[in-house]
């Protein structure tokens, strides 16, 4: 059941205005697999894995420099991060730890005399470990 919020990293709740609600994805219980190959005959041979993955993607909206401490904050522990979000997959929270791949912010524009920068959204990802 949704209990108002999307994701929490490390026990703090990712704000909502943070996300665009359209590109928010969570692709859960990815099957690895290990070695897996094409014999001979052309029949795909795979060895998977039990351990199973979720990566959890998102935009947010365009922001300014000024705007971007937040999200800086939240996103600032990359190599390891614990994750508790909505699985759209059954509708209930689920949590696992997680890595961020880099994040680049994209300049949209530039505002000389306010001295600030507008920022393009800016794509988020986590992928379990």
């Amino acid at each position: 059941m949704f209990n108002g919020y999307l994701l929490k990293l490390d026990g703090k709740i990712f704000p909502l205005n943070l996300i665009q609600p359209s590109t928010y994805t969570c692709t859960p219980n990815q099957i690895l697999d290990e070695d897996s190959y094409t014999d001979g005959d052309g029949v795909l041979r795979r060895k998977i894995l039990p351990h199973k993955r979720t990566k959890i993607e998102f935009n947010t909206p365009p922001m300014l420099e000024s705007n971007t401490t937040e999200l800086r904050n939240l996103i600032k522990n990359k190599d390891k991060v614990t994750a508790e979000y909505f699985n759209t997959g059954t509708g209930q929270y689920a949590s696992g730890a997680f890595y961020i791949p880099d994040v680049e912010f994209i300049i949209c524009k530039l505002y000389i005399e306010k001295k600030d920068i507008l920022y393009d959204s800016i794509r988020i990802a986590l992928i379990e470990y």
